[in-house]
């Protein structure tokens, strides 16, 4: 029988039920850090098989790019620590809630480790939405404030395509960045890559239409809404909700600056942002989790249009792509682990 007394506590406390059975959390974070490593081990198994088999023909490819400078690839380190902790700010700026920026930023680290291996964003998306519903929110407020990340984001792309338009044309940038993409749809031809827009268009509008999905996306709707005129009646969320995700962007574009650096070539800032804003927007229709094979060879080409050296801004994407994208992987493989241990997913 519950007492008056824990039903006070469990009201002025609604998430005190996490906590409650510490043993259970804690075997739950056990079996996913076995299964975690295991992926990990797996994986590492591949990547030394692939190693292997292709280091001859990689050495040959990229006998002529000289070594790195450490100290600039130290700084795209940096960049992408300080990537993360941008993106912490932009949750706790989005949610309202008064969030601990350790927590936050580990929370970061954890979706993109799920990232890796969900496309579209969708295993981040999880990640952040159980973390939001474990400190209080609700799951249409919590998928309210990931919308507002996403939609800040985008508008700080947007904004950033706008500042680096005039040199797109100019320096030849953009149709370098997307002749992989036009290589692809004239190696499928023009009515396969037209039927398939058409199927995934009817697919959307079709899903969006039916009574159950909207049924489930009006009160859903009213939530999102409700959450925007509470980040337009607030300037001082909004504003560093939208600092923090143009920062987001800063970063990255500095984190890939210091790679091409890194290997002696003289690229400008510009450039390098010219390049990644319209190459993360191109492999952003690709399918594969986080732009896999699609942002690598945009990039490249893009690079190497700005005045790089083919084969020396092929090794600056692939520098850039394992300290930024495949690096956090290894931290947030047992940040996902200590965050559901300690309750927080």
């Amino acid at each position: 029988m519950t007492t008056p007394a824990a039903r006070v506590v469990d009201k002025a406390d609604p998430l005190r039920h996490v906590f409650a059975e510490p043993l259970a959390i804690a075997l739950e974070g056990s079996r996913a850090r076995r299964g975690s490593v295991a992926c990990a081990i797996v994986v590492a198994v591949l990547l030394a098989v692939l190693a292997v088999r292709f280091r001859g023909d990689a050495a040959s490819r990229l006998s002529g790019v000289p070594a790195p400078r450490w100290h600039w690839l130290a700084a795209c380190a940096g960049a992408t620590v300080l990537f993360y902790i941008a993106n912490g700010v932009s949750m706790r700026a989005a949610s309202g809630l008064r969030l601990e920026l350790r927590t936050v930023t580990s929370v970061q680290v954890a979706a993109a480790a799920t990232n890796r291996i969900v496309p579209i964003g969708l295993g981040a998306i999880a990640v952040h939405l159980r973390f939001l519903q474990r400190r209080g929110l609700t799951r249409p407020a919590a998928l309210a404030a990931i919308a507002s990340i996403k939609g800040a984001g985008a508008a700080s792309h947007l904004l950033g395509l706008l500042i680096v338009a005039g040199s797109i044309g100019d320096s030849g940038i953009g149709a370098a960045v997307i002749s992989p993409v036009r290589s692809t749809v004239h190696d499928l031809g023009a009515g396969p890559v037209a039927l398939g827009f058409v199927i995934v268009g009817a697919l959307g509008t079709g899903t969006l239409a039916h009574p159950r999905v909207r049924a489930v996306t009006r009160p859903a709707a009213r939530v999102f809404r409700a959450h925007l005129s509470s980040l337009a009646h607030s300037p001082a969320r909004t504003a560093v909700l939208l600092l923090s995700q143009a920062g987001t962007r800063l970063c990255q574009i500095f984190a890939l600056a210091c790679a091409v650096w890194s290997f002696g070539a003289s690229v400008t800032l510009m450039s390098v942002a010219t390049v990644y804003l319209v190459g993360s927007m191109v492999a952003g229709a690709a399918p594969t989790a986080g732009g896999v094979g699609a942002l690598e060879p945009a990039l490249a080409f893009g690079l190497a249009a700005a005045g790089g050296s083919a084969a020396s801004m092929l090794a600056a994407v692939l520098v850039y792509r394992v300290i930024s994208f495949w690096l956090p992987v290894v931290p947030g493989v047992f940040l996902l682990a200590n965050l559901r241990r300690t309750g927080n997913l």
